[in-house]
C-alpha cells in the first residue's frame, strides 16, 4: 500500500496553495481556437488508453490505495458510496472523494477526504500533463439567468463519465426478458439497430460518436418539408440580417410539437440512446438549430454538464442532421478525450456573436479537435462532459439539425434552473412508467394545439428582436 508520505514525495512539484491561487485571466481567443475557426483539419484520433495505476500526489493525502477502489467504469470526480470499495476495509470507508482522469495514454487515480483536495489534485494533474491552463484563471463568471442553475446546487453535482459497458449489460438483460417480442423503443432481437461493441468502445474512448444512420430517404423528405415550413414562418419577415440569423439559429420547440415528438421517439434514435444509457431513460429537452449562410454566431467551448442541475453526469445529446454538415459550414467540433477530465472551469468570453457568455479556455491543450461530418439523416451523439463548440458559418451552405437531450433516470434533477425551468417537469418517457420506475421524471402533458404565430409579423419591420433563450 502506498503511504501518504510516499504519495507526497512521488511527483509533487506544485503546492496546493499555488494551485488554488493559480487563478487568472486568459486571452479571449487562443491560437488553437483561432485555427479551429479558420477551418483547421481535425487531428488524428487518440491512441488507445494505456491503463496506468498512477499513485497520486495527494495534496491532502487519503489513507487508501487506489488499487483497492472499484472504479466501475467511471471517470472524473465523485463522492464515495459503499459500493466504491472492493473490500470495505476501515481505511476505505473514511474516504469521501475519488478522482480518475485520463490524459491521452495515461490514467491517474486518487482518493481524498475533502472535495477541495480532490479538485486541487485535478488542477495539479491538468497542469502537469497538459500545461493547462496557459495562464492563471480569473474567478468564474456569474451564472447566466437564461441557461444555468443556481450556484448552491453546484456542490451537490457529480461530474463523472460512465462507460456504456454496464448500461449495455442492463439493456441486454432487459431485452432477454422480452425475447421475440417487438416493443417500440427497444432494439430488435437481431440487434440490427444497436451500437456495436466497437462503437461503444469508441464512445468510451473519445466521448462522442459520428455518422450514425437514422432517417431513411423518404423520412428525411418529410422531416425537411416540416422544418422548411417552420423556418419560413420564423424568418421571412425578419427586419434585418441579424434578426434573421437569430430567429433561425435556435428554434426552441417543446417536445409536444409534432416534428420533435416524433423524432424523439424514433426507433433508431432510442436504440442508440439505450446502447449508451441503458434501458431506463427519458428525453427531457430538444432544440432545432439552424445556422444560415453567413451567420456569425459562435457556440464557445463548453461542457453541457456544467449547465444542468443533475445528481450525476448521465446525460447525452443526439444531434440529428437535416443538412449535410462538416467543418466548412460550422459543424460541431469536439475535443477528443475531454470527457475523462471531470468538469473544467469557465472563463468569460468576449466574442461579439455567441449564445454563451463563458467558455472553457485553452482547449487546444486538452486533446485533438474532431469536426463532425454528417450526411443529412445521420446523427452524432456526445456525452455531457465532452468539450465541444462551433464557429460562425462563413460558407454559402446552411447547417440545420435537431438536438435531442436524453438522461438516464439513475440521475435526478436537483432543482430548477435560475429561470425556473425544471428538467424533470415534462419529458418523453419512451417506455412509459418503465422508463422511470421511481417516478422522478414527469411525463409530458398534452397541450392545446394550434399553429405558432410568426416570429416577425408583417407590421413588425422596426420591432426590436427579442432575446433568444436556449438550454445549451
Amino acid at each position: 500500500m502506498t503511504t501518504p508520505g510516499q504519495m507526497q514525495s512521488e511527483k509533487s512539484s506544485t503546492s496546493s496553495g499555488q494551485l488554488l491561487l493559480a487563478v487568472g485571466c486568459v486571452a479571449r481567443r487562443i491560437c488553437g481556437h483561432i485555427g479551429w475557426c479558420q477551418g483547421q483539419q481535425p487531428s488524428p484520433s487518440q491512441k488507445p488508453l494505456v491503463m496506468v495505476n498512477s499513485s497520486p500526489t495527494c495534496l491532502e493525502p487519503a489513507t487508501c490505495d487506489p488499487a483497492e477502489v472499484n472504479w466501475k467504469g467511471k471517470w472524473g470526480l465523485w463522492e464515495s458510496r459503499a459500493e466504491d470499495a472492493l473490500e470495505m476495509k476501515e481505511q476505505v470507508k473514511g474516504i469521501a472523494y475519488f478522482v480518475r482522469l485520463g490524459f491521452g495514454g495515461e490514467e491517474v487515480r486518487g482518493c481524498f477526504s475533502t472535495r477541495a483536495a480532490a479538485l486541487a489534485f485535478q488542477a495539479q494533474e491538468l497542469q502537469r500533463h497538459f500545461g493547462w491552463p496557459k495562464q492563471p484563471l480569473v474567478p468564474e463568471p456569474e451564472r447566466s439567468p437564461i441557461w444555468d442553475h443556481p450556484e448552491e446546487l453546484e456542490a451537490l453535482k457529480e461530474y463523472s463519465f460512465h462507460e456504456p459497458a454496464a448500461s449495455r449489460a442492463e439493456a441486454l438483460a432487459a431485452r432477454s426478458k422480452k425475447a421475440k417480442k417487438s416493443d417500440r423503443g427497444l432494439v430488435s432481437e437481431s440487434g440490427s439497430n444497436a451500437l456495436t461493441e466497437a462503437q461503444l468502445r469508441q464512445y468510451s474512448d473519445r466521448g462522442f460518436l459520428l455518422g450514425l444512420p437514422v432517417l431513411e430517404p423518404e423520412e428525411l423528405v418529410d422531416v425537411l418539408r416540416e422544418f422548411e415550413e417552420l423556418l419560413h414562418s420564423r424568418i421571412h419577415n425578419a427586419p434585418s440580417a441579424e434578426a434573421r440569423f437569430r430567429a433561425a439559429h435556435t428554434i426552441s420547440r417543446p417536445l409536444h410539437q409534432s416534428l420533435v415528438s416524433r423524432l424523439a421517439r424514433h426507433e433508431k434514435i432510442l436504440a442508440i440512446v439505450e446502447g449508451i444509457l441503458g434501458p431506463q431513460f427519458v428525453c427531457w429537452s430538444a432544440h432545432l438549430f439552424c445556422k444560415l449562410p453567413g451567420d456569425p454566431t459562435e457556440q464557445p467551448w463548453h461542457q453541457d454538464a456544467g449547465f444542468w442541475p443533475l445528481t450525476q453526469s448521465r446525460a447525452i445529446t443526439l444531434w440529428l442532421a437535416f443538412d449535410d454538415v462538416d467543418a466548412s459550414n460550422s459543424s460541431v467540433t469536439y475535443v477528443e478525450g475531454s470527457h475523462r477530465l471531470a468538469r473544467l472551469p469557465w472563463q468569460p468570453t468576449a466574442s461579439e456573436h455567441c449564445l454563451l457568455t463563458a467558455e472553457i479556455p485553452d482547449v487546444d491543450l486538452l486533446g485533438p479537435f474532431v469536426a463532425s461530418v454528417l450526411g443529412a439523416g445521420e446523427a452524432s451523439v456526445h456525452a455531457d462532459l465532452t468539450v465541444h463548440g462551433s464557429c460562425g458559418n462563413s460558407s454559402d451552405r446552411r447547417r440545420a439539425g435537431l438536438a435531442l437531450r436524453f438522461v438516464s433516470t439513475q440521475a435526478e434533477c436537483l432543482g430548477p434552473m435560475i429561470n425556473g425551468y425544471r428538467m424533470n417537469g415534462g419529458c418523453i418517457l419512451p417506455k412509459g412508467k418503465a422508463s422511470d420506475p421511481q417516478g422522478h421524471w414527469r411525463s409530458l402533458r398534452r397541450r392545446p394545439g394550434g399553429n405558432r404565430a410568426p416570429r416577425f409579423p408583417k407590421d413588425a419591420a422596426n420591432a426590436e428582436d427579442p432575446p433568444i433563450q436556449v438550454h445549451p
